[in-house]
């Protein structure tokens, strides 16, 4: 069995994208036939997530610098700015110090939901099409958890 060892690099922004987060995201990526995906982020996200992110990040914005999100200049953060910040965390996602993809767009759906349109990198779309391979999320503290993806 192989191990994939992914975590978000860069910036020591406050990371919204968890284990959860990545494995629905793997699960989408591994059912597509091309590398070119498109995700609507509400089937990503936890049922509550997005309210809990909105609400942590808005009363830490201005106490905890990590909470700043330099790209964005709006405040209160809404639903679309965190939109913008989940494209952003994830454009810095890396597999083995590779990036996961090689472009990531925001689009709105015709139903008014937002879209991830990714192309991956060829190496972490074999690994999510590997569904013996053992992914696991290293989280900014170096603590890791294997991923669970529901195929």
């Amino acid at each position: 069995m192989k191990e994939y060892k992914l975590k978000i690099s860069g910036e020591m922004d406050f990371v919204i994208i968890s284990p959860q987060v990545f494995s629905s995201l793997i699960a989408k990526i591994h059912n597509s036939p091309e590398r070119e995906v498109a995700v609507v982020v509400e089937e990503i996200m936890p049922p509550g997530f997005m309210d809990y992110l909105i609400n942590v990040i808005n009363v830490n914005r201005f106490t905890n610098e990590k909470f700043r999100y330099h790209y964005i200049l709006e405040d209160p953060i809404t639903r679309k700015d965190l939109y913008k910040i989940l494209k952003e965390q994830l454009s810095r996602a890396d597999m083995d110090n590779t990036t996961c993809f090689q472009n990531i767009s925001l689009q709105g759906t015709l139903h008014g939901a937002a879209e991830l349109d990714m192309e991956c990198n060829e190496p972490f779309f074999l690994a999510c099409k590997d569904s013996t391979a053992k992914l696991v999320y290293t989280f900014q503290d170096g603590r890791e958890e294997t991923l669970v993806i529901e195929y």
